[in-house]
């Protein structure tokens, strides 16, 4: 029964970070414009051209992952107890307060280091599946792995590439994160093996998803959508780009004509 309430205790304070990072990337996002708005005397496409429209969508669930946590714990008698000044540095030096500053700064790697300069495919993919494989694995080593699999190449992008990305560069970046995905992806098996366990379906699935995603969404956004996207030299969107103009738009014109 202690174990419970003190399990609670740190969803209580965990639930607290993730609506506060949620609202502060919610009031940043809200920054860029969503409906129509002109711009520089250039009125801009609809609401769902906007790039504010996948960051509202993360941070929103982020949001009410946050809400149905602390609900949980507050049902659950996680709240009084939490209010003391031991329950706070109980949790403060908890393994789930060291997965959140995790969680936290391999968002930030994200968004202040990947996307602006590496491939959003590649950067996209190593970071979902350090999410999964950091977190679905319910051992500090997987997180402290997973955490160090993102930060290399996001240093390395942030200090060659700083101030500004240099999308027109050799693609020095998006090799290296490449290189960290499939690294990643061998050490998690490995890993799971090593302490006895077989990987589950889910982290089986994993690595393919982790590229599926990106790519079908910046597909989605690039020539769906017809948004900007992020790098479009990068290693990857360039070749989909080229075989895009190349080959399927013009079999696409000609299936119509046709």
């Amino acid at each position: 029964m202690q174990d419970k309430t003190r399990l609670r205790q740190q969803d209580f304070w965990t639930a607290l970070v993730l609506i506060a990072i949620s609202i502060f990337f919610l009031y940043k996002t809200s920054e860029i414009p969503f409906f129509r708005a002109n711009a520089a005397g250039v009125e801009s496409g609809q609401w769902y051209n906007s790039a504010a429209l996948v960051p509202y969508g993360i941070f929103a669930a982020i949001l009410l992952l946050g809400l149905s946590l602390l609900l949980t714990a507050i049902r659950q008698g996680g709240a009084p107890n939490a209010l003391q000044v031991q329950a706070v540095r109980d949790w403060m030096f908890s393994s789930s307060a060291g997965r959140m500053g995790a969680v936290a700064l391999i968002l930030l790697c994200y968004i202040f280091c990947l996307v602006p300069r590496v491939d959003f495919i590649i950067g996209s993919a190593l970071v979902i599946l350090a999410l999964t494989y950091g977190f679905h694995v319910q051992r500090p080593r997987a997180t402290f792995i997973a955490l160090v699999a993102v930060l290399i190449p996001s240093i390395y992008a942030l200090l060659f590439h700083f101030p500004q990305s240099e999308w027109n560069t050799p693609h020095d970046d998006d090799w290296l994160a490449l290189a960290a995905f499939f690294v990643l992806t061998i050490t998690m098996f490995i890993d799971i093996r090593m302490a006895g366990e077989k990987p589950d379906g889910f982290l089986k699935a994993a690595p393919l998803v982790a590229l599926l995603v990106p790519a079908l969404l910046i597909v989605a956004m690039a020539f769906g959508f017809r948004q900007n996207v992020p790098n479009r030299t990068g290693l990857f969107f360039k070749q989909i780009e080229y075989q895009y103009y190349v080959n399927v738009r013009p079999w696409l014109s000609g299936k119509k004509g046709g």
